[in-house]
């Protein structure tokens, strides 16, 4: 029974007067576009920074385990501007050994590993431009899977959303033009706006490229498919245990503004009986999508029996 951790790992501490602050554990360093291109980042810098944070996620693995978390969403900020100077960590022996240590650590441990490519990442946009941009970010998580030696199939999931809305064909043929390497662990997720799971269902016929539902986004989508059948149709997309997302609305908040009803809520609240009782006999694995993160993921776990 997987339930996904988001990236990062909340440690709570108390300041001086009382108040509660929460600090993510998982220390990475990042690299800002203008500084860089101002000069300011030498070669040394930047390996520096990519090995730090290679190696807070290996310091960090014994949290994983001793939680017994067996599903982990990976930042895509592991190395910040690759798109850029991604060279230097592909000739850089001690980030290569790096990534092959972290990917045996979570292969030994069986522990699934996914990304989430930003909102950047538009393969069905009408400009060319943006479409290769979006096919190098993929190629980039592509090569740090390949590099901590994963398979090639949807287990290892890069997940996007699908971008530009009634671009159907459009995305359908940049997916069938993608290296294997990408086109083999891509999954879409259904949205709210632009590809629902009744859209995506369209497009996994002519590509194969298997459904991550998000039961939140679903929430608030027109024109779909109810709940089951949005639910077991993207199940069946699968040729891998299935992938879902969820989060809520947080209480309180049902009559605010679209958008705040949108937002992620702090712990999950409610959780549908489909999903429940599938996450429950250990059918899918379940990216807890809230913005407490561990402290989320440990309150479901107890609040709703899923004895991971």
């Amino acid at each position: 029974m997987a339930l996904g951790l988001m990236c990062q790992y909340l440690s709570q501490k108390s300041k001086k007067n009382g108040s509660i602050i929460y600090d993510n554990i998982i220390d990475e360093k990042s690299l800002q576009l203008g500084a860089w291109k101002a000069g300011k980042y030498s070669d040394d810098k930047i390996l520096e920074t990519y090995r730090n944070n290679i190696k807070t996620h290996i310091d960090f693995f014994p949290i994983l385990v001793k939680e017994n978390i067996k599903n982990f969403r990976i930042s895509s900020s592991l190395f910040p501007l690759f798109e850029f100077v991604g060279n230097i960590a592909k000739e850089d022996k001690l980030i290569i050994d790096g990534l092959k240590t972290l990917g045996r650590l979570f292969k030994q441990n069986n522990i699934r590993v996914t990304c989430h490519p930003g909102q950047f990442t538009v393969l069905s946009s009408d400009k060319d431009s943006v479409v290769e941009n979006s096919i190098k970010e993929l190629q980039y998580h592509a090569w740090v899977f390949d590099m901590m030696q994963f398979a090639e199939n949807n287990f290892y999931a890069i997940n996007i959303h699908g971008g530009k809305s009634d671009r159907t064909q459009r995305l359908i043929d940049v997916i069938k033009s993608l290296p294997s390497n990408v086109k083999n662990r891509l999954t879409l997720e259904n949205d709210e706006r632009c590809y629902n799971v009744k859209n995506l269902l369209d497009i996994h016929k002519e590509t194969g490229v298997p459904i991550v539902f998000d039961s939140h986004h679903h929430s608030f989508g027109d024109n779909d498919y109810d709940f089951e059948c949005s639910f077991r149709s993207c199940v069946d997309t699968w040729n891998v245990k299935p992938l879902q997302h969820i989060s809520n609305t947080e209480p309180g908040l049902e009559n605010a503004s679209y958008s705040q009803r949108r937002s992620h809520s702090d712990y999950i609240h409610y959780v549908n009986p489909l999903q429940l009782d599938a996450i429950q006999k250990d059918l899918i694995d379940l990216d807890v999508e809230a913005k407490m993160k561990n402290f989320a993921l440990h309150k479901m776990r107890k609040d709703f029996h899923i004895f991971s």
